[in-house]
């Protein structure tokens, strides 16, 4: 495209070209001796002027402390526009976006919904302040802002959140991206009863998020803080439209990056935890572990790790002691397999994303433990499987306890007896039903808790689950004063 430079006695005219990684002008047609390149960098603003009839007339480029301004045409500058987006800072976005309402916020940054102006297309942009990122005297914070926005840049990926533009202003930065309509994955769980999330859905989100690692993981990247607040879901209620967001602590993987501790408390791998020598290095692996965290909450609708204060989570993350019987009995043997293999201590053995998607949990066919539950409940008088444990010798059973024996009648057919077991006899009572035959079948039989002691539990266990989800998570920057908090937990 050519545009005109003017000046007080006579305006020049200057032929653009944009290139991969810069963008020249030149007075000569042939773009010989250019007269201006500017490099896409983290440096390099481009601002723009709108007309009377708010249409794209003229852009500017710093030179020498200066903002050089050109004119040209409307649908040229538009062009331009989309070429150079997202590969330069622009100003002026209130040029281009009327602001609206707060949809999120962090510890950094603020994110709005904005609307196109004269249009119906809305975005949201994460706005982050520029006294914040200077408010440390080094340029830690200033470095990961360049760093999220060059690995936004890379991403192309359905099931990540894309970067549109980005944006300086006097007293912020914004990176313009898609709005997703839905709400978090997290608020999404929590719509469902307890253990009732359908098994279909819990296989297809899991897929989604560990193919979004691997992709991660072939492009060499690390996102360092996966979990249920930063998955979106992009229609409301749409389980397949999860993308990923919030790449604030997400580096390269380097041959030798240093472990430091970031991320959110309860979903860091604990050999992050561990590393009181200073000698791990990051790997991919630590984003499996946190989508191992996030496997737990869909599976069991518990959280993994739970305490009082941050730093109790921490110390529960850092041993990393899961009690996998407890969940056993309900649970498909393939997804405690893939559980066991995300959430396992040890980084050198812990699947990768490749070899979590290459499971037999995402062929077979699925077991509807809840419908099988509700059968057991109704044919036996419990509340929930939950309250129940499984005992070798039925003859131990106490007096007034029932149990539930499982017969065996053909293939897919089973034979429900109950029982009480009391002093007097009393009429056996049978039901058959046919169902996929359940992966806990050849128990023998249950006992149920007591109803004191399995209330006084399901209240304790309320009261702490309540308290974390009723507070925000703290994230964890690379900050070297909290480091040396941080370590007292993990030297422990």
């Amino acid at each position: 495209m050519n545009c005109v430079r003017k000046h007080i006695l006579k305006s020049k005219t200057y032929y653009l070209q944009v290139l991969e990684d810069q963008m020249i002008l030149s007075e000569h047609k042939n773009m010989l001796n250019p007269k201006y390149i500017i490099q896409y960098n983290f440096e390099t603003r481009v601002m723009w002027k709108v007309s009377e009839q708010d249409e794209l007339c003229s852009f500017g480029i710093y030179y020498v402390n200066r903002i050089k301004w050109f004119d040209s045409d409307h649908n040229s500058l538009n062009l331009l526009k989309i070429h150079l987006s997202p590969k330069v800072f622009f100003g002026n976005i209130s040029i281009f976006y009327d602001s609206g309402s707060i949809i999120g916020s962090g510890a950094s940054s603020k994110v709005c919904l904005v609307k196109v102006k004269k249009s119906i297309l809305e975005y949201a942009a994460k706005c982050i302040s520029k006294k914040y990122l200077l408010q440390k005297k080094s340029s830690d914070r200033m470095n990961r802002l360049q760093q999220e926005i060059q690995i936004l840049q890379k991403i192309d990926h359905p099931h990540f959140v894309k970067l549109h533009e980005i944006y300086q202003g006097e007293n912020s930065y914004y990176l313009v991206t898609d709005y997703l309509q839905g709400d978090t994955l997290y608020n999404y769980i929590k719509t469902f009863p307890d253990d009732q999330i359908p098994s279909h859905q819990i296989r297809e989100a899991i897929k989604i998020i560990l193919t979004a690692l691997k992709y991660l993981e072939i492009n060499n990247i690390i996102h360092r803080d996966i979990k249920l607040e930063n998955i979106l879901l992009q229609q409301q209620n749409d389980i397949t439209s999860l993308k990923i967001i919030d790449f604030g602590l997400a580096i390269y993987a380097q041959p030798q990056q240093k472990v430091s501790i970031c991320g959110t408390p309860g979903y860091i791998a604990p050999e992050i935890l561990k590393n009181s020598n200073n000698d791990e290095y990051f790997t991919n692996k630590c984003d499996i572990f946190s989508a191992g965290v996030i496997f737990y909450k869909l599976l069991t609708k518990k959280t993994l790790f739970r305490a009082q204060n941050t730093m109790e989570i921490m110390e529960q993350n850092k041993l990393c002691q899961v009690n996998y019987q407890d969940i056993e009995y309900k649970l498909q043997k393939e997804a405690i397999s893939l559980l066991k293999s995300m959430l396992d201590p040890n980084p050198k053995t812990r699947y990768s994303a490749t070899q979590c998607l290459e499971h037999s949990y995402f062929s077979c066919k699925l077991e509807n433990i809840n419908i099988l539950q509700e059968i057991l409940d109704k044919a036996t008088g419990f509340s929930g499987l939950s309250q129940i444990k499984e005992y070798k010798d039925t003859h131990s059973i106490g007096q007034e306890c029932q149990a539930a024996q499982i017969k065996k009648c053909n293939p897919t057919s089973y034979r429900i007896r109950t029982e009480q077991r009391k002093r007097t006899k009393s009429p056996r009572k049978y039901a058959e039903f046919q169902f996929y035959c359940p992966s806990f079948c050849q128990m023998n039989s249950f006992e149920s808790l007591s109803s004191k002691g399995s209330q006084s539990y399901s209240n304790k266990v309320s009261r702490i689950e309540n308290i974390i989800n009723d507070k925000l998570d703290s994230v964890i920057e690379e900050d070297e004063k909290f480091q040396q908090n941080v370590k007292q937990v993990c030297q422990i």
